[in-house]
């Protein structure tokens, strides 16, 4: 088994359900439920217009507020964004649809119901698995890491098959949430639970921080200009510039290194 199939097996697989070979082509259902009406795995699907702030805005009110293991988090191409929540031992199909509003009441109030998936429900159990090629897109779906999600703001997309490697090392930096955790997090959730404010902590510090790029001193060799629309580009050009100094590209290239084989 690949490596990166069997990071998606730990995390999103159950028992008797056969996962895919990495990278499929033509992408794969995901059946989030169990014929005893079982779940292990939990997705909350923003659409593009919905912006990156409600992603990171739900990932930080899942670690600080919660005390929850990071969620996984995948671009979803013309979808936009998916949140993946992983349970090490399964809950019936009432309390995951009860654990997903009770996130949605307390960390995505603001976010329009039509710009909002919560699965599984009774009415949809399954949801598209990444990494995979948008079929007819001529793009590909795949996770991120959240610490440098707002870079996908603008294109919730790679533009190339990202490497199966990098992504089961991805994957490896993320466990499943367990049973008592669950259970004290749902209390918090359901209504009169305690209420706790959220912390302003940076994305930065909730997953396997990235190399960050140093900031750039004063006239220290960047000449690259303005105009970039997101940090995505930035970082490319970074890249790619031959008057910026040796430690920006080399640091630019490992911030990007995720994405690419």
């Amino acid at each position: 088994m690949h490596s990166l199939s069997a990071e998606l097996q730990r995390l999103f697989g159950r028992p008797g359900q056969d996962l895919p070979d990495a990278l499929p082509e033509a992408g794969f259902a995901l059946d989030l439920v169990s014929a005893d009406e079982r779940v292990w795995t939990m997705v909350i699907g923003l659409a593009p217009a919905a912006g990156w702030a409600p992603v990171a805005a739900l990932c930080e009110g899942v670690v600080n507020v919660l005390d929850l293991p990071p969620p996984a988090v995948s671009v979803a191409g013309g979808a936009g964004f998916r949140v993946w929540f992983s349970l090490a031992d399964p809950v019936p199909l009432p309390r995951a649809e009860a654990f997903l509003a009770g996130l949605r009441a307390r960390f995505l109030a603001g976010v329009q119901p039509a710009h909002l998936s919560l699965l599984p429900s009774a009415a949809a159990r399954d949801v598209p698995l990444a990494p995979a090629s948008e079929s007819g897109a001529g793009r590909w779906t795949a996770f991120i890491d959240p610490a440098m999600g707002g870079m996908f703001a603008d294109e919730t997309w790679l533009d190339m098959a990202p490497s199966p490697e990098r992504q089961a090392e991805l994957l490896a930096g993320f466990r499943s949430i367990g049973s008592a955790d669950f259970l004290r997090a749902m209390r918090l959730l359901e209504p009169g639970g305690a209420m706790v404010p959220a912390s302003v902590a940076p994305m930065a510090g909730l997953v396997m921080e990235p190399p960050a790029v140093p900031a750039a001193e004063p006239r220290a060799g960047l000449a690259l200009g303005g105009g970039f629309v997101d940090p995505k580009s930035f970082l490319l050009a970074v890249m790619n510039d031959p008057s910026a100094c040796a430690d920006h590209r080399i640091e630019a290239a490992k911030a990007l290194l995720p994405y690419f084989s």
